[in-house]
């Protein structure tokens, strides 16, 4: 079935309201933030926080929307769910160990907070695809972005051995899990694709951003 499974991304730009998914979407915002010298969640751009921005996104497409953080008192106007590391300085593999724990669904879409300019309609193609795999996450000529992805709760004992053995790397689970890898061929449909992908973690970077250059 997944090797014949095709989806249409024409079928996302309908131009109508498209209904809630039944899934959840967590904002990873656990970060030290170390290269930016402050916390990249509450840059503003365009006269909202990036934290903002991702979950006015995150709350138009999904039923759930959590935060990921060890810091919920800096997200208590949001009015979420803030997840909190049972143990510190796992990285990001931690919060998606506590993200897919405390979900609601089983399927749990997670982005990182230094993201700009999530698209919905994008999200909601990666998200067709993930009844059929464990893991649904873009490949780009730049890279595998594996905190701009699907992650079904099946990967819960893959990432639980993964910490318990100290491997920290998001990317190490996918060899224990299914993967549909989407490439950016796939997503030629959906304009200003490096955009979209773009994450900030330096000032420089965050400069960029706000001449609209491509990062």
């Amino acid at each position: 079935m997944r090797r014949s499974l095709k989806i249409n991304h024409h079928q996302f730009e309908t131009g109508k309201p498209s209904p809630k998914l039944n899934a959840t979407g967590i904002l990873l915002a656990g970060g030290k933030s170390s290269r930016m010298k402050r916390d990249k969640a509450f840059l503003e751009f365009e006269g909202k926080s990036l934290a903002e921005r991702s979950i006015g996104v995150l709350e138009a497409v999904f039923s759930e929307v959590l935060i990921s953080s060890n810091k919920p008192e800096l997200f208590a106007a949001f009015d979420l769910p803030v997840i909190k590391d049972e143990t510190q300085n796992r990285g990001p593999l931690e919060g998606l160990f506590q993200g897919l724990k405390a979900a609601r669904y089983d399927e749990v879409f997670f982005v990182a907070c230094d993201m700009p300019f999530l698209n919905q309609k994008l999200i909601r193609y990666l998200a067709a695809w993930i009844p059929y795999y464990d893991i649904v996450v873009p490949k780009l000529e730049s890279g595998v972005h594996p905190l701009h992805a699907f992650y079904h709760r099946r990967c819960l004992s893959a990432i639980k051995n993964n910490l318990e053995a100290g491997f920290l790397k998001i990317m190490d689970i996918y060899s224990s899990c299914t993967v549909k890898f989407v490439t950016e061929a796939e997503l030629t449909g959906f304009s200003d694709i490096k955009n979209v992908f773009c994450n900030v973690n330096t000032p420089k970077e965050w400069a960029d951003v706000n001449k609209r250059l491509d990062c």
